[in-house]
C-alpha cells in the first residue's frame, strides 16, 4: 500500500520528543517497517530543541509560534489549510491508497485529501479535542471546532481510538461506521537491549546508592507528578525521584518539592530524547504513572508500555485503561488516583521486596515485547482497513 500520514495539530510536531509526537512517529515508522510506502505531512518541530529522527519522507509546514486565546485558534486553522495544501500536493504524486490522520482541532485536512485522491481515510482519535481544549485551555470558537470534528468523525472510513473510554465518546459521532480500539505500543527494537544500571546512573549524574523512582513524560497538570512529589515526603530519605521531561508546571513542582524539604532528592533531567529513555529507566528502581482522579480519563499512556518493556517495576494509578494494561495488577502495582499516601504505599511495597518486584517486571517485559510492539498495532489498523466494504472514495482510487 501507499500511505500518507497527516497531522495538522500544532502541538504534535514532526521530530519533537513529546509523547504525542513519538506516537505519530511510531505508527508511521511501523507502516514503513511492514513494507508500505509511507510519507508524512505535518508541522515542523522547533530545530533548537532535541529532535527525533524520521526515516520516512516528510512534507512540513512551519510552526506558527505560540499564542493564546482567539489568536491561537486562528493560527491552528491557518495550519490546517497549509497542511491540506501540502497533503494535496503529496497525494497527487504519491497517489495513496490510505490517508491516516491524527485528529486535530479544526482538522479537516486529511478528510479533504482522502476525498480528493480517492483514498481510504482513517482517523486516529486520542481524545475528543473540542472537549479537551474547552476543559484545559478554553475554546473561543466552539461551534466551528465541533462542526469540523463531527464532520471528520462521521466521514472517515475507519475510526481508530486509543482506549475503550475514547471509543465510547466517539461512538455517537461515528454515524454507525467502523470503529476499533488500538492502544499505544512500544518500540520493541529500542527496548530490546538493556543498558547497564551503574553505567546509566553515572552517565546521567544520578546517585549510585539511592533507590530511584522515575517519571517520564510532559509535565502537565493531568499527568499527576504533583502526587508523586507529595508521596516522596512519606518515603525514606534514600528514595529519590528522577524526572525525564519538561512542561508548563515544572516551576511549581520544583517549588513544591522545596517546600516539602525534598531538596537533593528530586533530579530534573529536562527533555530527554526518546533514544535515551531506556537508559533513564535502566538507572531506576520503580517507574511511576501517578495520574490524578480525572473525571474523564481516556488516555492510553505511552510511558506505561515503555516502563513494562524496560523491565522496571511499575506503580500506576488505577484509572481508565491502566488496570487493563497491567492485567489487574499482574504486571504492576495499582494505587488510588491522586492519593499521595496510596502511591507511597504502593512504592514502599515494591521497595520492600525488590526480588519479587523484579521477577514480576521480567514477566511483564516479556509480555510487552511480544504483544505490544508498534508493528502489531499498525497491523491491527491495516487488517481493519482490509475488511472495509468498498465505498465511493475507494471506487475512485486508481
Amino acid at each position: 500500500m501507499r500511505i500518507l500520514v497527516l497531522c495538522s495539530d500544532t502541538g504534535v510536531r514532526i521530530g519533537d520528543c513529546k509523547g504525542a509526537a513519538l506516537h505519530l512517529l511510531a505508527i508511521t515508522s511501523a507502516f514503513a517497517t511492514l513494507g508500505h510506502e509511507t510519507e508524512v505531512v505535518g508541522v515542523a518541530a522547533n530545530p533548537s530543541g532535541p529532535l527525533e529522527p524520521w526515516d520516512v519522507p516528510q512534507h512540513l509546514v512551519p510552526h506558527p509560534g505560540r499564542a493564546q486565546g482567539r489568536v491561537r485558534e486562528l493560527r491552528k486553522r491557518v495550519v490546517v489549510e497549509q497542511v491540506a495544501a501540502r497533503g494535496l500536493d503529496a497525494a497527487a504524486r504519491l497517489r495513496p491508497h490510505l490517508v491516516y490522520e491524527r485528529l486535530s482541532l479544526f482538522g479537516t485536512a486529511g478528510l479533504r485529501v482522502a476525498t480528493a485522491s480517492g483514498a481510504r481515510h482513517v482517523i486516529e482519535i486520542n481524545a475528543l479535542l473540542t472537549r479537551e481544549e474547552a476543559s484545559w485551555r478554553g475554546l473561543h470558537d466552539p461551534e466551528q471546532a465541533q462542526a469540523a470534528e463531527g464532520r471528520v468523525l462521521a466521514g472517515a472510513d475507519l475510526r481508530v481510538t486509543v482506549s475503550d473510554e475514547v471509543a465510547a465518546e466517539v461512538l455517537p459521532f461515528s454515524g454507525g461506521g467502523p470503529l476499533i480500539v488500538v492502544p499505544n505500543g512500544v518500540d520493541v527494537d529500542l527496548f530490546r537491549d538493556r543498558p547497564d544500571r551503574a553505567g546509566a546512573r553515572a552517565e546521567l549524574g544520578l546517585p549510585a546508592s539511592a533507590r530511584l523512582l522515575c517519571f517520564t513524560g510532559s509535565l502537565r497538570p493531568w499527568h499527576g507528578l504533583d502526587t508523586a512529589i507529595e508521596a516522596m515526603a512519606a518515603l525514606p530519605n534514600d528514595v529519590h525521584l528522577v524526572v525525564a521531561g519538561d512542561g508548563p508546571v515544572r516551576a511549581e513542582l520544583d517549588v513544591r518539592a522545596h517546600d516539602l524539604g525534598l531538596d537533593g532528592r528530586v533530579h530534573w533531567l529536562g527533555q530527554v530524547t526518546h533514544r535515551r529513555i531506556p537508559q533513564v529507566l535502566a538507572a531506576c528502581d520503580v517507574a511511576l504513572a501517578p495520574y490524578p482522579a480525572l473525571q474523564e480519563f481516556s488516555f492510553s499512556p505511552l510511558k506505561l508500555y515503555e516502563y513494562l518493556a524496560a523491565g522496571i517495576p511499575v506503580v500506576a494509578s488505577a484509572i481508565g485503561q491502566i488496570p487493563q494494561a497491567l492485567d489487574g495488577g499482574r504486571w504492576g502495582s495499582l494505587a488510588t488516583p491522586g492519593d499521595p499516601r496510596a502511591l507511597a504505599a504502593g512504592i514502599a511495597g515494591v521497595l520492600r521486596d525488590p526480588g519479587a518486584a523484579a521477577a514480576r517486571a521480567e514477566l511483564a517485559r516479556a509480555n510487552a515485547l511480544a504483544e505490544h510492539g508498534w508493528t502489531n498495532r499498525a497491523q491491527q489498523v491495516l487488517t481493519a482497513v482490509s475488511h472495509l466494504p468498498a465505498g465511493a472514495r475507494h471506487a475512485m482510487a486508481h
